[in-house]
């Protein structure tokens, strides 16, 4: 069912493994047909097999660990392969080409919500502190006397004062 080998692989990481337990050779042929940047390889540090996906730059993501209902070891297997297709369903009834146009779509309309609620916000702290806002800048950039403390002319209220 399984074995030991011993192999010298660099994981990206620039960790070298002695020796490695590894994953049934049709399970894994189904893991690179499903996808070429899909591995599956066992992690020593807590004996488990860890499902990884590779990324453009940089190291591999885990996806998720593969273990039993116990927690314990356990080959990766045809269950591990049913997890992987559900993560990736989608509607029925609809074409996968749909199904990621409305995806792009959703996530090209909440980036333009994200940054028009950044420019309302930095708009409504502005129009609340117009007056230090103009203070500072008058301050910073040498750009005359804006509300100076000693050519200040006090409001004369006229009428009656409560």
């Amino acid at each position: 069912m399984w074995g030991i080998v011993k192999l010298n692989i660099n994981l990206g990481v620039n960790r070298m493994l002695d020796s490695m337990v590894i994953p049934d050779r049709a399970f894994m042929n189904d893991l690179k047909r499903l996808d070429k940047r899909l591995d599956c390889y066992f992690e020593d540090d807590h004996g488990h097999f860890v499902v990884t996906y590779q990324r453009e730059i940089g190291i591999p993501i885990p996806l998720f660990m593969i273990q039993d209902d116990e927690g314990e070891f356990r080959q990766p297997d045809q269950r591990d392969m049913l997890l992987l297709h559900l993560g990736d369903r989608h509607i029925e009834g609809q074409s996968v080409r749909d199904h990621l146009n409305h995806v792009t779509s959703y996530m090209a309309d909440y980036r333009a919500r994200i940054k028009k609620q950044g420019k309302d916000m930095i708009r409504d702290i502005t129009k609340d502190d117009k007056n230090q806002l103009m203070s500072a800048f008058a301050k910073l950039w040498g750009g005359g006397k804006f509300n100076s403390a000693f050519r200040r002319i006090d409001h004369k209220p006229k009428g009656k004062v409560f």
